[in-house]
């Protein structure tokens, strides 16, 4: 539930007159109202500041971010789970870097008397600053069991938004790069996908390839739910070329059907080849296996998608040298990482002034990123679902393809031994017993 505190006609008009009137000791006949009753304590100071015009005009020069007759335009403010969201437009000639800076976000934090502040843009010219109370997402979160319905391909339940919602991530028709340092919680974000996925894996639509360069370690405990499981970089090259192959024969058969995109069936199911640690065949492998598997990734990211061939990439350290392809994953998670630039290269330029803060992750909340997606500026704060090892095993026990019964066994016929008028039960020696 969103509860506004101030629109920019009540910064203006009759909003502020109750307050004013409260300061000058003037109250109206009987109770006297508090005008911020229904504002949270720790954002009391921050009300008072927002919504009043004298206040917001001593504030604005001391922070260096306005001067007299041009100070930036409240436009709006309200209450959101984590605290408070105010939309702000920016005095003309400002760039975007007078407000994301960490000086002026610690200063905004320390006016505002709340732990944290974050800014971000939210359309040319125009601020989106956020009064952080709390972190909504700093308890895990563990799944609601499994589930034995369907599920959407294009909005797979992962984990949890920041603002409470479900994190709904797009696996049919995408590719997605998962990047995070060690512990950050790259584990539960495939668990949780395979999990979201289940369904649709337990009734055929979706094989999964698994690429597991760690010797099989971290998902040899789903091996029954794998169609193709490899750990060697032999094993992983040759998969990814069998992937290439049914790529191109579904791409011929949709081109003379006349078929721009490929719709999963029990026949023609979605593969997802999911490559854990993908630096290990990007950067430490040899020099041919290297070339093959960017010859071969580099094919599956640029045509795969419309085909049903979809390919999910984890791994530490995001750089050009261990990820050359990173521009052709339309959905990018960043989890915890090392370095501002290290954001930069999951997100791109930018990303930190448009609120991609991966760098800034604490490491006591694995599975906390910052997702991307091609078409939007916005990054979405989320966290994976908290997958223990015994709920993995629930997963693989729940969602393992069930194998098709075989048929009984029949007992050797010798057709020289046929007798045509041989009667069970009589012409045997039970009948003849009978």
């Amino acid at each position: 539930m969103v509860t506004v505190i101030v629109t920019v006609s009540a910064v203006v008009v009759a909003g502020l007159m109750l307050w004013w009137r409260h300061l000058d000791g003037v109250t109206g006949p009987g109770r006297e109202v508090d005008p911020y009753a229904g504002i949270p304590v720790d954002l009391r100071t921050a009300a008072m500041i927002v919504t009043d015009a004298r206040q917001l005009a001593l504030m604005w020069p001391v922070l260096g971010l306005g001067s007299e007759g041009n100070w930036p335009n409240v436009l709006s403010a309200e209450l959101v789970e984590a605290g408070a969201v105010i939309d702000v437009q920016m005095v003309g000639g400002q760039k975007l870097t007078d407000w994301t800076n960490d000086e002026t976000t610690d200063a905004l934090a320390q006016y505002f008397g709340v732990p944290k502040v974050l800014v971000a843009q939210s359309s040319p010219g125009f601020l989106r600053i956020e009064l952080r109370t709390f972190d909504t997402l700093a308890a895990a979160v563990s799944p609601a069991g499994v589930a034995s319905t369907g599920v959407d391909l294009e909005a797979v339940e992962t984990g949890i938004r920041e603002d409470g919602r479900l994190w709904l991530l797009r696996v049919l028709y995408a590719h997605i790069l998962l990047a995070g340092a060690t512990g950050s919680g790259k584990g539960s974000v495939l668990w949780s996908i395979i999990r979201g996925i289940g369904p649709a894996i337990r009734a055929g639509y979706v094989d999964v390839w698994m690429a597991d360069p760690k010797g099989g370690m971290e998902f040899g405990r789903g091996e029954r739910l794998w169609v193709r499981f490899e750990w060697t970089a032999d094993g992983i090259l040759s998969m990814l070329t069998e992937a290439v192959e049914v790529m191109g024969n579904r791409a011929a058969m949709l081109r003379s059907a006349g078929i721009r995109k490929h719709v999963p069936t029990v026949d023609e199911p979605l593969i997802l080849v999911v490559i854990d640690e993908a630096a290990a065949l990007s950067a430490y492998a040899t020099r041919e296996q290297r070339q093959e598997f960017e010859r071969l990734l580099g094919l599956l990211l640029s045509q795969g998608r419309a085909v049903g061939v979809s390919v999910i990439a984890a791994l530490q350290d995001p750089s050009k040298e261990t990820m050359p392809f990173r521009q052709l994953f339309p959905v990018r998670i960043g989890l915890r990482l090392d370095e501002p630039t290290q954001t930069t290269m999951v997100h791109g330029q930018g990303s930190k002034d448009r609120g991609a803060l991966c760098h800034e992750i604490p490491d006591t909340t694995p599975g906390v990123g910052y997702v991307g997606e091609d078409g939007t500026s916005e990054f979405v704060r989320v966290r994976a679902y908290w997958i223990t090892d015994e709920q993995a095993d629930e997963i693989v026990d729940a969602y393992s393809p069930i194998p098709m019964s075989l048929p009984a066994p029949v007992d050797d016929f010798d057709p020289a031994t046929f007798d045509p008028d041989f009667i069970p039960g009589e012409d045997d020696a039970q009948g003849w017993a009978a």
